[in-house]
Parts: C-alpha cells; structure tokens; sequence
C-alpha cells in the first residue's frame, strides 16, 4: 500500500464520514431495508465522481467562480431545511402512522432523487471531496491516481460499513419510540447542517 494511496484513504474517510446528511440518510433507510444499497452505491459514486474530478483540477476552476458554490449554498440550506423540519414533523405522528411509514417503501425514483440532493446540494460536500481532496492531491502530483483510490476505497468501505449495521440493526428496532427519536434526531442533525453552512465562509 503505497502512501499516496493511504494519504487519500485517511484524508476520504474522515472527511465523508463528517458529511452528516449523507450518513443520516443513508442510515434511515437501512433501517428501515429501503432501497439502502441502491442509496449507498450512488453515494459512491457521487464521491468518485467529485475526488476524481477535483484532484485532476477541476476544484481549483470551480473555486474561481465563487456565485456557483453561492447558488448551491442557498439551494442546500433550502433543501436542508426543508428537509429536517420535515422529519421532525413526522415524529410528532401517532405510533400507527410512524410504524407504518417505517414500513413502506417509497418509489426508488424518489429515494434517489431524495439522495442526490442531500449530496450535490450540500456545500459541505463540494469543499470537502472536491475542493479540499483536490488540493491535496497536488501534494502526490506523481501518484495522483493512487490518492484517488484511496479516497475512493474509503468512500466504498464507509458507505457500505453503514448500511450493513443498519441492516443488522433493523430487526432490533421496530418500536414507534425508535422511529420518533431517529426522525427527531435526524432533523435536528441537518437542520444544524443547514445552520452551518449558511454561517460557513469559502475558501478564497
């Protein structure tokens, strides 16, 4: 294992396992056996896709044109926002209702869709894989591949780690109370995300 390619595994895996949205996610619908691997595998690749793109360059041209991580700032604390008001509504249902919607699949169209917002709308996620992945890179100029696949192996060992404890977890937790405690937890969690990069700065 070459160091360029553990420099990019240490650096991938803490950075996307600080992406709290994705995890919150992707970790509800392990719970719940919806479509998580589906979720997890576009996850994925949506991080092969960024570090790829931003250790061959493409974060430092993005970085030229700060209105674009602005348009995306105000669209992902719009989508964020909605987003976790929504859960935490929902845990105010009686437990008839919770257990039935922790029980029935909602279109994979939809969870996708769902998935690629919370990823490719969320600021944290361009600075963290594209921006900052890519400046890094450029220390490992002679082996920028084996950084990539460092950041991608962590990417696929992480999101896969997380939708395999959700899938043995899920048996376990199938009271009302665990489900209103999770959408309330998982609210506040992106409703704090959504905080935070409305307060947050780019990098110049």
């Amino acid at each position: 294992m070459s160091a360029a390619f553990l420099s990019g595994f240490i650096t991938g895996g803490s950075l996307i396992i600080a992406v709290g949205a994705q995890n919150a996610f992707l970790l509800e619908q392990a719970l719940k056996r919806h479509w998580a691997l589906s979720i997890a595998i576009l996850f994925m690749l949506s991080d092969a896709i960024s570090i790829s793109l931003g250790a061959l360059g493409i974060g430092a041209l993005i970085q030229s044109y700060p209105i674009l991580l602005e348009v995306t700032r105000i669209a992902g604390v719009l989508f964020l926002t909605y987003f976790g008001l929504s859960r935490i509504k929902a845990s105010f249902a009686d437990e008839t209702l919770l257990l039935t919607k922790a029980n029935t699949k909602m279109p994979l169209g939809l969870l996708l869709t769902t998935a690629m917002a919370v990823t490719w709308l969320n600021p944290h996620f361009y600075l963290d894989t594209l921006i900052l992945m890519g400046s890094l890179a450029n220390q490992w100029q002679a082996n920028t591949y084996e950084f990539i696949m460092g950041g991608i192996s962590a990417s696929i060992l992480w999101f896969l780690s997380l939708t395999l404890i959700g899938r043995l977890l899920a048996p376990y937790l199938g009271k009302a109370t665990f489900w209103r405690w999770l959408n309330r937890f998982n609210g506040t969690l992106v409703i704090i995300i959504a905080i935070q990069i409305t307060l947050m700065s780019f990098p110049e």
